[in-house]
C-alpha cells in the first residue's frame, strides 16, 4: 500500500485535534522544563541550609591579662571534614611557647561539628599583617574551597571597662566572669 502525502485531506475537526495535542505536548513540556528547575533550585537550597560553613576568626580576651586566640568555628549545620587549611604567614613563632612545631598546620587534620570550634593561642604581637587563607573541607557529599584575607589584628586591642572585687584573690575570678559575661552579650 503506497500513501500519497500530497492528496492527504484534514477536516476542521482534525485540524482541531492537532492542534489540542500540539498544545498539550508543549504545556507537558514546559511543565517537565519548569519541575527539572524547581527541583534543581531546591536541591541547591537543601545542599546550602545543611553545609559546613567554616569561618576564621581572632578573637581577644582579657582574663586579667590580655590573652589573642584564632578561631576556626563550623557555623553550617554538618560536620566539616578539613583538608587544607594553609596561609601566607608563619605562625610557627607566634604561639608564646619555644618549640618550632606550626600549630596552625593541625587544623588541616581535624573535623569540626556543627557550632564547633577550634581555638589556638597567638600572640597578638607578632602578627604584622593581614593573613591569606586557604581552606579545604568537604561534606560528606561534596568539596568546598574558601579563600579568605583576614587582619586578624583588627579591632582586636579594644578598651574594655573591668572591675575587681575588694579581696585581691579574687580579682581573677572577677575578671574572668566578666570576661565570659561581655562575650555573651
Amino acid at each position: 500500500m503506497h500513501m500519497d502525502l500530497n492528496n492527504i485531506t484534514l477536516s476542521v475537526s482534525d485540524l482541531i485535534q492537532m492542534f489540542g495535542i500540539l498544545i498539550s505536548l508543549l504545556t507537558s513540556l514546559i511543565a517537565i522544563i519548569i519541575s527539572v528547575i524547581t527541583l534543581r533550585q531546591n536541591s541547591r537550597m537543601i545542599e546550602e541550609s545543611s553545609r559546613p560553613v567554616i569561618s576564621v576568626y581572632a578573637q581577644s580576651i582579657n582574663p586579667g591579662i590580655p590573652m589573642f586566640y584564632l578561631i576556626v568555628k563550623n557555623f553550617g549545620q554538618s560536620p566539616a571534614y578539613m583538608e587544607k587549611f594553609d596561609t601566607d604567614f608563619d605562625f610557627s613563632g607566634c604561639y608564646g611557647i619555644k618549640n618550632p612545631k606550626n600549630y596552625i598546620d593541625d587544623f588541616a587534620k581535624c573535623t569540626i561539628a556543627p557550632g564547633q570550634s577550634k581555638t589556638c593561642y597567638l600572640d597578638f604581637s607578632k602578627i604584622n599583617k593581614p593573613v591569606h587563607f586557604t581552606i579545604q573541607y568537604r561534606s560528606s557529599t561534596k568539596k568546598y574551597t574558601e579563600e579568605l584575607d583576614i587582619d586578624l589584628t583588627a579591632a582586636a586591642a579594644m578598651p574594655t571597662q573591668k572591675y575587681a572585687t575588694p579581696d585581691k584573690e579574687l580579682t581573677g575570678i572577677s575578671y574572668s566572669l566578666q570576661e565570659l559575661l561581655l562575650k555573651n552579650l
